[in-house]
């Protein structure tokens, strides 16, 4: 079956050199299919990995749309009259207004750490070339599509890490039909601040929304 990702909804927090990605994926096909590719900076441990509810997506959804709102414009030359009040012998008085207030291969991957989180198997790879991460995906089964070498090539120059899952087919949950596959949460340190986002392109029809919400202090 021919597999999609029309749309993906990133929300990301950053404080200092910690970054916290959640992402959410329209994905369009059969669960067994589905692999997702994130290039990371470090070697992701099951404790920096969650599934999310979907929940958290439509909160963040509403906290960011439009609104029509209506602002009563007050007069800016007014000037609160002094206020009367009564002192402890009932005397009038005025006052001013108050102020305001696993081991390396020949393709050169290395498995750097492997765990389970919720429906998706996991694991956090290296790799010395473009071409021997793309051999060694489809020779275990990820079911990735055609073409993905040249999106893979940056990052591994980069030096990056490789968060790549795939789905649990007795794990998923299916609405009208359609898998409902979870978000994913996953943080990590890095001086460096950026979205490595480019993989997905590899799914697109030809048209792809990427929505991108940034929490930061301040």
């Amino acid at each position: 079956s021919e597999m999609f990702n029309d749309a993906t909804q990133v929300v990301l927090m950053r404080s200092g050199t910690r970054t916290v990605l959640a992402m959410q994926n329209n994905y369009q096909g059969p669960p067994a299919a589905f692999a997702m590719v994130i290039p990371v900076p470090t070697v992701l441990q099951e404790a920096d990995v969650k599934t999310l509810p979907k929940e958290v997506f439509t909160h963040v959804d509403q906290m960011g749309a439009p609104r029509l709102v209506e602002y009563w414009e007050q007069d800016p030359c007014y000037v609160e009259p002094p206020h009367r009040y009564k002192d402890e012998k009932g005397r009038v008085q005025m006052s001013a207004a108050p102020p305001g207030a696993d081991k390396p291969d020949d393709l050169g991957v290395t498995i750097e750490a492997k765990f389970t989180v919720g429906e998706y198997q996991v694991v956090i790879l290296s790799a010395k070339d473009a071409t021997g991460l793309d051999t060694w995906l489809r020779q275990e089964q990820y079911q990735i599509p055609a073409g993905a070498e040249p999106f893979l090539k940056p990052y591994v120059a980069a030096g990056m890490k490789f968060f790549v899952a795939k789905v649990d087919p007795a794990k998923v949950k299916f609405v009208d039909g359609r898998a409902a596959l979870s978000p994913l949460r996953f943080h990590y340190d890095s001086d460096e601040f950026n979205l490595p986002i480019r993989l997905g392109l590899a799914n697109s029809r030809g048209t792809q929304d990427l929505i991108v919400s940034i929490l930061a202090p301040g």
